[in-house]
């Protein structure tokens, strides 16, 4: 998200302006993304369609879990992750916890196992660790596929002149639907 905003705010500082309005944009941002099933393409031409700050209330809000059930009901494998890394860490720990180094991950699975056991919990793996640490859907090999083609097409569109761009927006909702449509902000 970070480097996505990082784009935007280039792009848009790119543009020179002429008599305090916008002048000859000639710079586009494709934009893509997947998460599961589902993904979105669009194009984003500075100060003509929605930018990408200007939709970041339409992101998919990160899983989190009420601190409450993690410390004392736990049910779901996740809680105990989410134990091990917002409890345990800090307690056995002063360092940050390095979510890309091997030992502290190995070390949160553990202590995460320790506690499904507990409770009676199964389902705890590494996998799923790594998931619940670092907040990663699965992707989806064909929905990758998908919206990296529509943003390929998208280029070949702007590149060539051939045809109208995107008017902002492609959405993909895996099983249930495709939208095409202009996203206004």
């Amino acid at each position: 998200m970070e480097a996505r905003r990082w784009i935007n705010a280039m792009i848009h500082d790119m543009v020179p302006f002429v008599d305090g309005k916008p002048g000859d944009v000639g710079t586009y941002f494709i934009d893509g993304g997947t998460e599961g099933f589902q993904g979105q393409a669009r194009v984003i031409v500075p100060f003509q369609t929605g930018c990408y700050e200007c939709s970041l209330d339409t992101l998919t809000k990160e899983t989190g879990y009420p601190l409450c059930t993690v410390r004392e009901t736990p049910r779901l494998p996740e809680h105990c992750i989410q134990f091990a890394m917002v409890i345990s860490w800090p307690e056995h720990f002063e360092k940050p916890l390095d979510k890309d180094s091997p030992d502290d991950m190995k070390w949160i699975f553990n202590k995460a196992q320790e506690r499904a056991e507990s409770y009676k919990i199964e389902g705890v793996t590494y996998e799923l660790t790594m998931g619940v640490v670092k907040n990663i859907i699965p992707a989806v090999a064909s929905t990758n596929a998908l919206v990296s083609a529509a943003c390929v097409n998208e280029a070949v569109k702007i590149l060539s002149g051939c045809n109208n761009r995107l008017d902002n927006y492609m959405l993909y909702l895996g099983q249930t639907r495709l939208s095409i449509s202009a996203f206004p902000y």
